[in-house]
């Protein structure tokens, strides 16, 4: 008997074979990269994409970025990268008992945050009052709008063109996983204009992805904020148990769920455990059957113009409710107390750094604004050469995506570097 090597054809048949009807399936899909490509011998669409986000820079850069709770307070803390695996695994648990593409869901989820700044949601927050006009960082600025910044497009941005790995920029992802990444959180068309994107395939004027598994990706995203940001509030002691257990969704879980523990440790643990699977199992039933719904009326099987997955309508006011408790007594205090303040002077300074003295940024980044002869003379802070880069349409974009590549720690240093302060945030 010869075993063989299991081609892309084989697999793809697998696919067709044993997934839903209504699953994603890889089969043809590398036709909507944006550069044209010859198909892997024994990989799918999907299996490629998700190895090309496990191998960018961005990725691994993740595992230096704050979620909520700073790094440094404590090793058991959620970084972005943490977050961005327990999205994973979420979403492929979901996947496999739906019955559809896990490698899609996987890929989706592992991207879906590279777009994220350091310090957290402070950083996005302070990138967007730069970019939008709003902050002129004391008049260092001209005020204008030049398009915002929210992570999902950002985390596009990454995938699409930041990246280099190849002969093209960025790393020439499928629609599907182009998709999912930018639609797993909400978009903002009226006021977000990000450059260099190519929405071939996106269905940018629909609010949801249009997979099944990018809307899997986008709801297991607040499952795991949602679990992850309770567990961690309880450890960093913002939060009680007894404030957690008069919470409406968790006496639910007390009452039915056998969770009368007596060790508070224990208790914690078990109560997050039973807090996941109840969320998760909500979900899978109630967009069963939307699914059996949707596909009875529209007579179609795998394109989604509306949202399917997600809560049911019984339990999503208690997981919103919950949201409401996370936000007004962790995530509140935690940003006071892991210096907001300290996270917002060290952005806010470093862009105007960047912009009044352009040579500061390495020069790959330049390249995008100013040819050899200009860099050069950037060097010698020749005023007519850092007034042609400031005259340049994507300059302030550049500085943008430079820091919002950044980790905690490279933003601490760089900017300790480049002030002459030694910074701890």
């Amino acid at each position: 008997m010869g075993f063989s090597i299991r081609t892309r054809e084989d697999l793809e048949e697998i696919e067709r074979t044993t997934l839903a009807p209504f699953a994603a399936l890889s089969a043809a899909r590398g036709g909507s990269r944006l550069q044209p490509e010859p198909e892997h011998p024994y990989r799918t669409a999907f299996q490629r994409d998700r190895d090309r986000i496990i191998h960018s820079r961005a990725f691994r850069r993740l595992k230096h970025k704050r979620q909520v709770f700073l790094t440094e307070s404590g090793d058991h803390y959620r970084t972005r990268l943490t977050h961005t695996l327990e999205v994973a695994q979420l979403s492929r648990t979901m996947a496999r008992s739906m019955g559809v593409n896990e490698d899609l869901v996987e890929a989706i989820a592992l991207g879906h945050d590279l777009g994220h700044t350091p310090f957290g949601h402070i950083g996005e927050v302070v990138l967007h009052e730069i970019m939008s006009g709003s902050d002129i960082l004391d008049g260092v600025l001209p005020g204008r709008d030049t398009g915002g910044y929210k992570h999902n497009y950002q985390s596009l941005r990454v995938v699409d063109a930041i990246e280099k790995k190849y002969q093209w920029d960025g790393l020439n992802l499928t629609a599907a996983v182009r998709e999912g990444i930018l639609k797993h959180t909400r978009l903002r068309r009226e006021v977000l204009r990000f450059p260099d994107f190519n929405l071939d395939g996106l269905q940018y004027e629909l609010d949801h992805a249009t997979t099944l598994e990018g809307q899997i990706v986008g709801v297991c995203d607040e499952i795991a904020q949602r679990t992850h940001d309770l567990e961690d509030g309880i450890r960093a002691n913002y939060v009680t148990l007894d404030q957690v257990r008069r919470l409406p969704i968790i006496r639910e879980l007390d009452q039915h769920g056998g969770l009368q523990i007596a060790d508070d440790f224990i208790y914690r643990n078990t109560l997050i455990r039973a807090l996941i699977n109840f969320l998760v199992t909500d979900v899978m039933e109630a967009s069963l059957t939307r699914i059996e719904r949707f596909m009875t009326l529209m007579q179609r099987d795998d394109h989604f113009d509306t949202l399917i997955v997600w809560f049911s309508d019984r339990v999503n006011p208690l997981q919103e409710e919950l949201d409401r408790f996370i936000m007004e007594e962790i995530i509140r205090n935690a940003s006071e107390e892991r210096g907001d303040d300290s996270a917002r002077r060290i952005i806010r300074s470093l862009f105007a750094m960047y912009y009044l003295k352009p040579h500061l940024l390495p020069d790959y980044r330049l390249k995008a604004v100013a040819d050899a002869p200009v860099r050069q003379a950037l060097v010698r802070q020749s005023e007519a050469a850092v007034a042609a880069v400031h005259s340049h349409p994507q300059f302030l974009r550049t500085i943008c995506d430079h820091i919002a590549g950044m980790t905690d720690h490279y933003a601490e240093a760089q900017y300790a570097h480049l002030s002459g302060e030694r910074h701890g945030c």
